[in-house]
């Protein structure tokens, strides 16, 4: 029976492409650093937010492995695994065993939509078929099913299975997860919006999406959610205001734009996903201009703060001090 400790923050990063559409590597380095600087607890690469569905499986293995070796037992690596075929989900956990992943964060059978007996059939084959300890991901609006509590307490008898990452969104859901399987698995939200209430019932960490946007919210944000502290309000505004923007859009698009606009360049996203339309960037730097985002705005070069004026991104060289 594998086990695992993680907990906190574990970002899921975005796969920044160049403009040729190949992987910028120098970038997905960098933003590995920014992530572990800024308190993650653990880094997902090839997942939702990378756009993993519109990565080659030599891709996404290249990923697995330059993630690994770059965070250098710094954090650990957790790996998408999820796809439609049985054995093409088999092949990219083993390249993620043989990169040296820590785990594989892995959805039910997308598109299929199957019943929970074939859920469990199609689970019960990856953990058969290999070593690589799994974070079950419940994405009902991405997949049309949903792993129950009912069902992730039968999947957890599973050798490889440690952990849950629940994105139904539904605080009733995570309670029952912890009370179910709590003592088994780890429990995860897929929102940061959800922090707060997570946290009380017992939840063990979330995959985060803003937080390498504005790590040190997201940071201060889980750090404070269980004190009371008065600042968790002002905090809960930004990280609410980031998931509108996260909405003006295609999501994994619009994450792009959003770190593109606050001086984090992401590039483009790939196809089947367009980049944002200058109406949708446009609603993105109002929410940004209106909520005072620009304060997690990256500083760049020579201390050049990025702020956004309108849909344009323009850095003004600050004096030094």
């Amino acid at each position: 029976m594998a086990h695992s400790d993680w907990g906190g923050i574990f970002p899921v990063l975005v796969t920044p492409f160049g403009t040729d559409g190949s992987i910028n590597e120098t970038r997905y380095r960098e933003l590995i650093d920014e992530a572990i600087a800024n308190g993650a607890n653990g880094i997902v690469t090839a997942g939702s937010t990378g756009e993993f569905y519109a990565l080659s499986i030599a891709e996404r293995a290249r990923l697995y492995r330059l993630t690994v070796s770059h965070a250098a037992g710094r954090v650990p690596v957790l790996a998408g695994v999820a796809d439609l075929r049985v054995e093409d989900v088999v092949e990219v956990c083993q390249s993620a065993v043989s990169a040296g992943c820590a785990g594989g964060m892995i959805l039910p059978p997308i598109y299929a939509m199957p019943r929970p007996r074939e859920i469990l059939a199609f689970f019960e084959r990856v953990s058969r078929s290999s070593s690589l300890p799994l974070m079950l991901y419940n994405s009902p609006r991405r997949t049309g099913v949903d792993i129950t509590p009912a069902l992730v307490d039968q999947l957890s008898a599973l050798p490889t299975v440690v952990a849950i990452k629940d994105s139904s969104g539904h605080i009733t859901q995570v309670t029952e997860l912890v009370q179910r399987v709590g003592h088994k698995l780890r429990v995860f939200v897929g929102y940061e919006t959800m922090i707060v209430p997570a946290r009380a019932v017992g939840a063990h960490g979330v995959i985060a999406m803003a937080h390498q946007i504005a790590g040190p919210l997201i940071r201060d944000y889980w750090d404070k959610a269980l004190t009371g502290d008065k600042a968790l309000d002002g905090l809960g505004r930004d990280v609410f205001a980031f998931y509108r923007c996260f909405q003006s859009g295609a999501y994994y698009a619009a994450i792009k734009e959003t770190m593109s606009q606050l001086g984090r360049d992401a590039g483009s996203p790939r196809l089947p996903l367009l980049p944002l339309a200058d109406e949708q960037k446009a609603a993105i730097a109002k929410i940004i201009a209106d909520a005072g985002l620009e304060r997690w705005a990256k500083a760049s070069g020579e201390g050049s703060p990025c702020v956004v004026t309108s849909t344009q991104r323009t850095c003004s060289q600050r004096a030094s001090d």
